[in-house]
C-alpha cells in the first residue's frame, strides 16, 4: 500500500460525496471521498490527512504526450525494478516520497523501464482513499 501526507486544499461537496484536493510531496492530487464535511470531522481545509492506494492501482507512463483524463500524476524516477513472470514491480522516488506500482511484466517490458529512467505514476481519483491522520 502506498501512503503520503497530506494537507486539504479544497472541499466540493454534492449531496453525500465529496472531491477533496488535496496537496502532497508538493503537488495537487484529487481523490472523492463518500462522505461531506457534516457526516465526517476530518473533511476540513488545511487538515493533514493519509493519501492511499494500492500498488496495482498505479499505472505507469514514460514518455506521455497528449491529453489524459488522470489528474493525480506522480513524476518520479526509477529506483528499483523486480521482475516476475506475470507481475513487475516498479519503485520510483517522487520528491523524496517512495511509491511502488505494480504492473505486468508485458508492460514493463514495453515500455523498456530501467532504473534511472523518469516516468509518471498515474493513479485515477475514485482508487485513493483519505484517512485521518493520528
Amino acid at each position: 500500500m502506498n501512503h503520503l501526507n497530506a494537507v486539504i486544499k479544497s472541499i466540493e461537496t454534492e449531496e453525500n460525496i465529496s472531491l477533496v484536493l488535496v496537496e502532497a510531496a508538493g503537488l495537487p492530487f484529487s481523490t472523492l471521498v463518500i462522505d461531506t464535511p457534516t457526516t465526517a470531522a476530518y473533511l476540513k481545509e488545511g487538515n493533514v490527512v493519509v493519501m492511499v492506494f494500492k500498488e496495482t492501482s498505479m499505472s505507469i507512463s514514460k514518455d506521455l504526450a497528449g491529453g489524459l483524463s488522470i489528474r493525480n500524476r506522480f513524476p518520479g524516477v526509477v529506483t528499483a525494478i523486480k521482475g516476475g513472470g506475470v507481475l513487475t514491480s516498479v519503485s520510483l522516488d517522487c520528491n523524496g516520497i517512495k511509491l511502488t506500482a505494480v504492473i505486468t511484466t508485458h508492460a514493463a517490458k514495453e515500455l523498456t523501464i530501467q532504473v534511472g529512467d523518469m516516468i509518471e505514476g498515474l493513479v485515477k481519483i475514485n482508487d485513493i482513499s483519505l484517512m485521518q491522520k493520528e
